[in-house]
């Protein structure tokens, strides 16, 4: 949708294309009852709370929280398998979506100068990964050097292990919103989300469901022009 220019590509009939069988397939896989019904209603801790109730037997997720959570348990921890993307049609490894999350000081904060003194600190290598590692490796080092040279993050757990080789071993992409601001907003809103479920709650086609969605996302973006430098 978004290239590496922070251009929208709305316009290009494979992108639509493309798109229309991203909408098709998770919706179909709803409506013919593979997905439990209330995952509509779900929260951010929903779909781990079903995989462990066993009402589904796959969770795709951006960190192994479903994993940790079960830390203590370990007969439902060692049952669980923790995989990497799989190849495409063509045999080729389909690219991770990364995201990156940072420390935030509010403007007007009362200690800034300490909070700075504080992130540099939390900041470096050795301490962001002891920090890490305290949450149980939910959140993957993004510093491969050090990632690799450490048993804790490529060897001793079988989902850190997968989870770290998808993060920074295989190949990756940005999230969208890191190309242009705008598609923060276009989340913000779920553009596309209601586009999903519209599909699935209000009997509309994929194709009419993404044409209200692409509208909707072309009305942000051109509040965020791309100027040629």
């Amino acid at each position: 949708i978004v290239t590496k220019d922070g251009k929208l590509h709305l316009d290009d009939a494979r992108v639509k294309e493309a798109v229309i069988k991203a909408l098709t397939y998770p919706t179909t896989a709803y409506k013919d009852g593979f997905v439990p019904p209330g995952a509509i209603n779900w929260n951010d801790a929903d779909d781990n709370n079903a995989f462990h109730s066993k009402l589904m037997v796959m969770d795709f997720d951006g960190t192994i929280s479903t994993e940790v959570a079960l830390y203590k348990k370990k007969d439902q921890y060692n049952d669980i398998l923790t995989m990497s993307l799989p190849l495409d049609n063509d045999g080729k490894e389909i690219p991770g979506q990364i995201a990156c999350f940072g420390p935030v000081i509010p403007k007007g904060a009362k200690n800034a100068a300490a909070a700075k003194e504080f992130i540099k600190f939390e900041l470096q290598a050795k301490v962001l990964s002891e920090y890490l590692k305290g949450g149980l490796g939910r959140w993957m080092l993004p510093i491969p050097e050090v990632a690799k040279s450490d048993p804790f993050w490529l060897k001793d757990d079988p989902h850190r292990k997968a989870y770290a080789e998808l993060a920074l071993v295989h190949p990756t992409f940005p999230i969208y919103e890191a190309l242009n601001p705008a598609m923060a907003e276009v989340g913000s809103e779920n553009a596309f989300m209601n586009a999903v479920l519209d599909v699935m709650t209000k009997g509309m086609t994929p194709e009419a469901a993404l044409d209200k969605a692409f509208k909707r996302a072309e009305e942000i973006f051109a509040k965020y022009p791309i100027v040629a430098s």
